[in-house]
């Protein structure tokens, strides 16, 4: 299932896209085998390079492809400098181990001015508390047969603000945030806790209550010298 913030994520993609009108050149950060943002994309009509890179392998045989690279976040060195005039990572925050190398190796290879949205949960919600106490095993069960397999979670990000605010410190400066509802998408194959989750979801909702909003969206614009 796709979630609300995945959805937005693309908005977002999709709009840089249309609004530059020309050929940009992205990177999947932590892409795995998924290319549903980039089949979402190709919509758009517009032509794009993607790249991907992944700590394992992230082989995808597709024509916007150019570059794959094997790389964690907090170390991308076989990426040049100013590479890239966007890029996205899809759930891929609440597994690196160090933040701030992450916020400044993403800097560093997107150019000024460049930008980076991506999806992340939110750590102070319920059911990432759970998360980050349970097992990568436990987490498996709850993800789509045929997915990309569970990662360890590390939260290095204490909490959202926090995030923001180390991101912040290595010139990134924050263009939009956005919080979702989480745990319907986890569970929605599960009969009877799916009506419960749908209901969770829809009173932190319309409470607007952010700290139980699991998932999270930020789009952000590279400032740098």
């Amino acid at each position: 299932m796709q979630t609300e913030a995945e959805r937005y994520l693309i908005k977002i993609l999709k709009k840089i896209l249309i609004l530059e009108k020309r050929v940009l050149r992205l990177i999947n950060l932590g892409a795995a085998k998924s290319v549903v943002v980039e089949n979402a994309l190709l919509e758009t009509g517009l032509k794009f390079i993607c790249d991907r890179s992944d700590v394992d392998d992230a082989q995808v045989s597709a024509p916007y492809v150019k570059n794959i690279f094997r790389c964690g976040l907090e170390d991308m060195r076989v990426i040049e400098t100013d590479s890239y005039d966007l890029a996205f990572a899809n759930f891929v925050m609440e597994h690196i181990e160090d933040t701030d190398k992450m916020a400044k190796e993403t800097g560093r290879i997107i150019k000024r001015e460049g930008n980076l949205v991506i999806t992340l949960p939110n750590p102070q919600a319920p059911e990432f508390i759970l998360a980050k106490i349970t097992s990568t095993k436990f987490h498996q069960k709850f993800r789509r047969r045929g997915a990309d397999p569970a990662y360890p979670v590390r939260y290095s990000y204490r909490n959202i603000a926090n995030f923001i605010s180390i991101m912040e410190k290595n010139n990134w400066k924050l263009v939009e945030k956005k919080y979702f509802p989480a745990t319907y998408s986890y569970l929605h194959r599960f009969p009877l806790i799916n009506y419960l989750s749908r209901a969770y979801d829809s009173i932190i909702v319309f409470f607007n209550l952010t700290r139980l909003l699991g998932h999270v969206v930020l789009h952000w614009e590279n400032n740098k010298d």
